[in-house]
């Protein structure tokens, strides 16, 4: 599953962007991929980010990651930076990683990767 962003033209010129929760399956006579929409979330300029990014939590919480909302004034970078780490370590760089995390465990938790791998 996927969060797709649609666009359209609209007659006075403007684009109007909406959101989608999709899923990729294969079409079983013709063989090619097609998109089926599990929810249409609207437009892109009508929604909350509030409620997107409320989802995007309760998601990582089931699947035990966190996530983290980089444009939230709540807590200046240094703070977030060093929350629950000893004074004298520093964190040099870092790496955005959740999404390969999460594919990963669901690759695992679905079999995917034991039977691939039972079958080398």
């Amino acid at each position: 599953m996927y969060l797709r962003t649609t666009t359209r033209k609209n007659t006075d010129g403007s684009v109007t962007t909406y959101y989608q929760l999709a899923h990729n399956t294969r079409n079983p006579k013709t063989k090619v991929p097609e998109v089926k929409v599990i929810y249409n979330f609207g437009r892109a300029d009508s929604l909350n980010r509030d409620d997107l990014v409320r989802l995007c939590k309760s998601i990582a919480r089931v699947c035990e990651v966190t996530v983290t909302d980089n444009t939230c004034a709540e807590q200046s970078n240094t703070d977030k930076e060093q929350e629950g780490l000893p004074e004298d370590v520093k964190i040099v760089s870092s790496l955005e990683l959740g999404a390969v995390f999460v594919i990963e465990q669901l690759w695992e938790r679905l079999g995917i990767g034991p039977e691939l791998r039972s079958i080398s």
